[in-house]
């Protein structure tokens, strides 16, 4: 009797265990459906505000114009025969400027197989020379994003615009003349066709966008040289005077070393190329973006979210909610340092050449797109850690003597009085290649500008004349 009663109640007891155990479980599959619920809904609320417009033709100084040939009106009679037109001459294949290489059937097959595989997630990345708020635009930079689930890896390739491509329907161009002919569209599809990919995603930013992303993290820290930071200084002075506003605004005041970036600034450093090359600017451009990177990366959750909420409004892409949740989801579980970059052309494959009358790069395009395949689908190699630098101190910005005017010429800070355009007080100083411009000693830099020791602009280029 007494066995009977210990067993019902351990069987009591069991069963109340039990009933507690799924009272337990339901409650945390409540909450983590909950936590579930709450990040997705602020995930779509971060993307609610992405601007998926449709995509501008971009223009381009290099581009052709292509005008159609009219249709014939109709006519009761038939038309007066008229003597044959000459035919345009055909373009030489590009074999006949720089060797193709021809890819065995296996090497293309091998590069399908890639396309199909789920575990690669590419995505265009295209930077637009749009300096004002709407109008045409030039591709100024376009680059691959890749998540690489294989090999965990982040990957980030440039494809040079000054390439020498076939534009499908358009002949031999410069790749970035794609996107002034054809728009995001026809750039993706000559990408495609030449280097045997499969982008339909893109992204896209302009001038003011990469401004107001880098100014949402707070800044960056890039490490420059002296040249570099005169160089950025031009560029930003360039930039000033299309936008009318003050010449020095948003100047560098730095020694070389670490120096703390707005976003201003961070475009000037991002534009550099006369000093070096084109090769050396793309490299810059990747030190910035492997940077925000690392500001982003090394921002709590709380921090990001705040960050992302500022930051894509900014940018424009066809890329769904859900897609852009798996791209997240895919980068994010990979836990990497840094970002593994790429350039096309690759070393080796090209060489400096001329295409109507303008500079490009003559390319085995063959061979290229192996390389890029090698890189994007296969490459295993340890990218750099990406570091949030600490800035150096910064110089006292320095007071210039003279500033833009809305109407666009230059007025003096002590007086007030416009700066004479074609007879100021130029006098050669006895020093050698130094000068003395209403009392200021000046030499002129390689854009033809006026510019104090400090490296302070004091009479752009076209404003001033030697007597």
């Amino acid at each position: 009797m007494e066995y009977e009663a210990y067993k019902q109640s351990k069987q009591e007891s069991q069963k109340k265990r039990r009933t507690g155990l799924k009272r337990a479980l339901y409650i945390v599959g409540a909450l983590l459906l909950l936590g579930i619920l709450i990040a997705v809904s602020l995930g779509w609320n971060l993307l609610s505000g992405l601007n998926r417009t449709p995509s501008s033709t971009f223009e381009d100084e290099d581009a052709v114009t292509y005008t159609p040939t009219p249709a014939a009106a109709p006519t009761a009679a038939p038309p007066t025969p008229t003597p044959a037109a000459t035919p345009e001459p055909t373009p030489l294949p590009l074999s006949e400027l720089y060797t193709q290489t021809i890819l065995a059937p296996e090497a293309l097959e091998r590069m399908e197989q890639n396309l199909a595989d789920t575990r690669f997630i590419q995505i265009l990345l295209i930077g637009v020379d749009r300096r004002g708020s709407s109008g045409n635009s030039r591709a100024d930079t376009v680059m691959i994003a890749t998540i690489d689930k294989k090999n965990n890896r982040l990957k980030l390739t440039t494809l040079m615009r000054d390439m020498l491509v076939n534009i499908p329907g358009h002949g031999y161009g410069k790749m970035n003349t794609a996107a002034a002919v054809g728009g995001v569209e026809l750039l993706t599809q000559t990408i495609n066709e030449n280097f045997h990919m499969n982008l339909h995603e893109y992204v896209l930013v302009d001038f003011n966008m990469f401004e107001q992303i880098i100014d949402e993290l707070g800044g960056i820290t890039i490490k420059m040289k002296a040249e570099e930071i005169s160089a950025a200084n031009d560029c930003i002075a360039g930039l000033n005077k299309e936008r009318g506003e003050y010449l020095w605004d948003g100047f560098i005041f730095a020694e070389a070393g670490n120096v703390k970036l707005t976003g201003k600034q961070a475009l000037g450093y991002a534009r550099v190329r006369h000093i070096d090359s084109e090769f050396s600017r793309t490299t810059r451009q990747f030190k910035v973006l492997n940077t925000v990177f690392a500001v982003f990366k090394q921002a709590g959750v709380s921090k990001q979210y705040k960050l992302l909420q500022g930051i894509l409004p900014l940018v424009k892409t066809n890329i769904t909610n859900a897609r852009i949740l798996e791209c997240a989801v895919g980068a994010l579980g990979m836990d990497v340092n840094g970002l593994l970059y790429y350039r096309l052309p690759a070393e080796d494959l090209f060489e400096n050449g001329k295409w109507e009358r303008k500079f490009v790069f003559l390319c085995d395009i063959p061979a290229n797109a192996q390389a890029l395949h090698g890189f994007l689908f296969d490459s295993q190699e340890a990218a750099d850690d990406a570091k949030v630098l600490t800035p150096g101190a910064s110089l006292p910005p320095r007071t210039p003597s003279v500033y833009l005017g809305e109407d666009g010429n230059y007025y003096y800070y002590s007086t007030g009085q416009a700066v004479p355009p074609s007879t100021p007080d130029f006098e050669t100083s006895a020093e050698g290649p130094t000068y003395s411009y209403n009392g200021i000693i000046v030499t002129v830099d390689e854009y033809g500008n006026l510019v104090d020791m400090n490296g302070n602009i004091v009479a752009a280029a076209g404003t001033w004349q030697a007597q």
